[in-house]
């Protein structure tokens, strides 16, 4: 399985499309955002995937975003999710939460834990889980997504180009 991962698109609807299709082109089972979307129009960018969304920080709007994940058939959101996906188990949330991630970690329950926040690519196994923070589309020294294949437990970072 195919897991799409993205972080952090603060609005910035020029990234977010050029990621889209990156995700379009590779054929991915399921998206997964972890937070910082900010604004409703931006869910629409998803409406052709599978999604798994979660609140972040700049997440301020919660009724309006839910309306809009409501409308286009997604689950509401929340400040994390767990959920089961091509056998293995994730767990989700934006990553300005340290003791809920310590405890999530310490768990040793997920295969994949998925954050943000702090606008930084990461991927790295901690207790038997792997932690992914794809990075962000808004002010990142590089602006990436991720793609993980559950299959053989392998993330490619993907840069979009900011052509700043």
């Amino acid at each position: 399985m195919l897991v799409g991962i993205i972080s952090d698109t603060h609005n910035n609807i020029e990234l977010t499309a050029k990621a889209v299709q990156v995700f379009r082109d590779r054929h991915i089972d399921l998206l997964v955002h972890a937070g910082d979307i900010t604004s409703p129009r931006m869910i629409s960018y998803f409406k052709e995937f599978e999604c798994r969304f979660v609140l972040g920080n700049g997440d301020i709007d919660v009724e309006y975003l839910n309306g809009e994940c409501t409308k286009l058939g997604f689950q509401p959101m929340d400040y994390s999710a767990s959920f089961e996906a091509g056998g293995k188990k994730f767990m989700v949330f934006h990553g300005d939460n340290v003791p809920l991630f310590r405890e999530a970690v310490a768990s040793g329950k997920y295969d994949y834990i998925i954050k943000g926040h702090t606008h930084f690519y990461e991927n790295y196994v901690s207790n038997k889980t792997r932690i992914i923070n794809p990075g962000a589309l808004y002010r990142g020294e590089d602006c990436s997504i991720a793609i993980l294949d559950t299959e053989t437990d392998r993330v490619e970072m993907i840069r979009i180009d900011d052509e700043r």
